[in-house]
């Protein structure tokens, strides 16, 4: 977890807008919840919020709204692949290159209206949205 803080979370946090507290959605997972771990967080400027154990799907944004779209897509790619194969020979088994482009095609499609949507469901405000190919564009832009 802390090496994810320091290579993932605080290169992100620096991108993060002016006047902007980033906010970090935790579930109750053991690592979580260690002091280290959160104080690193906060440390960077970032709100750490905890999802109470159930509520996960309620209230996480990524849950919320963004998941069942995404996995749709992970399924079509697949389903696709699936297709396309000899049906007069076993399936073949998958490659982990093939089922991270099929994550990366699926996040590539999932809609800015969808990523937004799945914040303003649970209440939060994103403030804008990620594009698949890493820029951001706010709600003013």
């Amino acid at each position: 977890m802390v090496k994810w803080i320091d290579e993932v979370l605080a290169p992100d946090v620096v991108n993060a807008r002016e006047g902007i507290v980033p906010i970090l959605f935790l579930d109750s997972f053991s690592v979580h919840m260690k002091a280290r771990v959160v104080n690193k967080i906060q440390d960077l400027g970032v709100q750490v919020e905890f999802i109470p154990p159930g509520c996960t799907g309620l209230l996480q944004p990524v849950d919320v709204g963004f998941n069942k779209a995404f996995k749709a897509k992970v399924r079509g790619e697949y389903n696709c692949w699936l297709l396309q194969q000899d049906h007069n020979l076993p399936i073949p088994a998958t490659s982990r290159r093939l089922v991270a482009d099929w994550i990366i095609v699926a996040d590539k499609n999932v809609s800015e209206i969808t990523r937004v949507n799945s914040w303003r469901k649970t209440g939060y405000s994103c403030f804008g949205v990620f594009r698949s190919n890493g820029d951001f564009k706010g709600d003013d832009a």
